[in-house]
């Protein structure tokens, strides 16, 4: 069991490195009850009936010229080694991080190969995206042309002597989005059939770079400078036995630095044009194609994870899917009774980046999956109405249909005088609370876990610290920070779903900056973090055609426009309203425990405000929660068993 958690350590250093884009934290991981997938008793996976052959580098010429490189790895006869005479399908993996590394790192496919699909007759395709690795190009994360070359390595794929003609595809985070985007792209009536994207995003720049406009600066350095030391070793790696080739790709990539990252990291530093969402960013969220994969008639099967960096949009990508479905617009909230189609479908479980399926059957799951879709085998994978399936923290688990779920109420809690939290409305002349800008925290927190892709977590399992995953004691109130508890719970309150926080609040600076934390508190003090927030006071400006509403006056999922021209600074001395998103939870919080919402002015190391540092340094913020101007929390309630 250690050895299994050094090599899952080593498994999140190396995504964290190149992506950190990309086990439980919180509850322990054997607090997450293994889930079998329901199937009727005619289906059972297969046997283990193969070996595995390899051929490396293989080359797939692109429509323009360029070369890629695949390893194909083919079900072989176990006595004499050579590759079985099939006819199998074909799942693709599409990598930045090195063929060859992604094959070996991670369980259950997430770099895009999972063997156990291929001894039970899969033909397993891993192929280095355009500029890393073993292929040539430019890389340009998520790019159109990206998007084109999957396209055409799905069709090479399909054209493989030992295949059937039908393709999928597989794999975790990036490995998921460009799934996602190579499904868009190629069209319909093709080979390819059916994805299996984990850890998938459907906005990068609200679910990675930044959160409420507050930039997210550990996930962003990963990107900035993981994918540039990625992109100049993997070469060597994947062309070992030709080190011209190798050399001339590492050095071509490197050149690709000014262009990639020294832009990134320039405008983090001076608040530049990536800095805001733009042109750049919409076209590489994956929201904008959803449509075109219904359209393509390709089945998505999606994994996400309330500890996830991608935890806000795996279900938004769900939701977004059905609504294309059923023929309305992909970003609205899906009506109640909404019919749905099994052939897109979410399990969703109390994962980080680096544990994603801890608990479940993962490997049944993605080949009850692809057996339906690519084998046209009868498993009972899509014999259901209720296609997203909850696991919570603690093991509890049910399926639901819509999102948001149709069977959870918006619940209004009012924020009030001596850190209350309560369904009573506030009073006239309750007294306000005081808030000093701080820009530091404590760094040992779920917050810093999720943004560095679970890395806590995993050195908590390989026995190494393990202090900053679990319940915590932490003071009620500080110079940067304030709390508001409900009183213990009579019942358990189930939370499903989008959070919306209204805060009314003075300053005495241009630029404010809110984290917010919703927690779990025990009786003996302790609190575990369910989820959070943040909003960047000059990025308030809603969007409130995108923004989904809780009760009367109140956003249950505010949507906020995050562009350069929304900046609007903080008006010194003047009562402002912000909206703050906090990212769904999926979790139940028992009888006698308390519900506990955390206001505060600093959420590091996750969010440093760099360029924003100026207007936010020795601002004072006074927060109303009075008839006049009150502050309150939408949950999304559903009635616990």
């Amino acid at each position: 069991m250690r050895s299994r958690a050094l090599t899952a350590v080593w498994t999140t250093l190396v995504l964290t490195m190149s992506v950190v884009m990309a086990v439980p934290a919180g509850p322990s991981p054997a607090a997450a009850t293994a889930v079998a997938v329901a199937a009727p008793q005619a289906w059972a996976p297969d046997p283990e009936r193969y070996g595995i052959a390899v051929e490396r580098n293989l080359t797939v010429k692109l429509s323009d010229g360029r070369l890629l490189r695949a390893d194909v790895h083919t079900p072989a006869d176990t006595s004499t080694g050579r590759p079985a005479a099939g006819p199998f399908p074909v799942v693709v993996g599409f990598t930045p991080y090195g063929k060859s590394t992604s094959a070996q790192l991670g369980t259950h496919g997430s770099g895009g190969l999972n063997p156990y699909l291929v001894k039970r007759g899969y033909i397993g395709v891993v192929v280095d995206v355009p500029g890393t690795g073993g292929s040539e190009g430019k890389f340009d994360l998520f790019s159109p042309d990206e998007a084109r070359a999957g396209a055409e390595v799905v069709r090479w794929a399909a054209a493989l002597p030992r295949g059937n003609g039908k393709v999928g595809m597989l794999g975790l985070s990036y490995v998921a989005i460009d799934q996602l985007f190579t499904a868009a792209e190629i069209g319909p009536g093709s080979p390819l059939k059916a994805i299996f994207p984990m850890a998938a995003s459907v906005d990068p720049y609200r679910d990675l770079f930044t959160s409420g406009g507050a930039l997210n600066v550990l996930s962003p350095l990963g990107l900035v400078f993981g994918y540039g030391v990625t992109r100049v070793l993997t070469p060597f790696a994947e062309l070992a036995s030709d080190p011209v080739t190798a050399l001339t790709l590492a050095f071509r990539n490197l050149l690709q630095a000014g262009p990639f990252e020294l832009r990134f990291a320039r405008d983090m530093l001076t608040n530049g044009p990536r800095r805001y969402d733009n042109a750049y960013w919409k076209v590489r969220a994956p929201e904008r194609v959803l449509s075109k994969i219904v359209a393509n008639g390709v089945a998505v099967h999606l994994v996400g994870g309330l500890y996830d960096v991608f935890q806000r949009g795996e279900p938004l990508l769900y939701s977004g899917l059905q609504n294309a479905a059923a023929g309305r617009p992909v970003t609205a909230p899906m009506r109640p009774g909404q019919q749905v189609s099994s052939k897109y479908q979410l399990t969703f479980g109390p994962w980080t980046h680096g544990d994603m399926g801890r608990g479940i059957d993962l490997d049944r799951l993605q080949l009850q999956w692809f057996d339906h879709w690519l084998k046209d085998r009868d498993t009972g994978v899509t014999d259901t109405a209720t296609p997203l399936r909850v696991l919570e923290p603690g093991g509890a688990s049910y399926a639901t249909a819509n999102y948001p779920l149709a069977e959870a109420k918006p619940v209004h809690l009012s924020l009030r005088s001596g850190g209350r939290l309560t369904s009573d409305r506030p009073a006239a002349g309750e007294p306000s609370d005081t808030l000093l800008f701080t820009g530091v925290s404590n760094p040992c927190t779920r917050s810093t876990d999720q943004f560095a892709a679970g890395l806590l977590s995993q050195l908590s399992e390989a026995g190494i610290g393990g202090l900053c995953v679990g319940p915590q004691r932490k003071p009620a109130r500080g110079p940067g920070e304030v709390t508001y508890s409900t009183e213990p719970l009579d019942r358990p309150m189930r939370l499903a779903g989008p959070i919306g926080v209204t805060l009314r609040a003075s300053a005495t600076r241009p630029e404010t900056l809110w984290a917010l934390t919703l927690e779990d508190v025990a009786p003996d003090g302790t609190s575990t973090d369910v989820s959070g927030g943040a909003q960047l006071g000059s990025m308030r400006a809603l969007d409130t055609g995108r923004s989904w509403p809780g009760t009367s006056g109140h956003w249950l999922s505010p949507y906020h426009r995050l562009t350069k021209d929304a900046l609007r600074p903080v008006p010194a001395g003047e009562v402002v309203r912000y909206d703050v998103a906090i990212r769904p939870a999926f979790a139940t919080v028992p009888a006698g425990h308390r519900l506990r919402l955390r206001v505060a002015t600093a959420d590091f190391p996750h969010l440093v405000p760099l360029a924003d540092l100026p207007g936010l340094l020795g601002g004072r913020y006074t927060v109303r929660h009075d008839a006049a101007a009150p502050s309150g929390i939408d949950l999304s309630v559903v009635a616990a068993p």
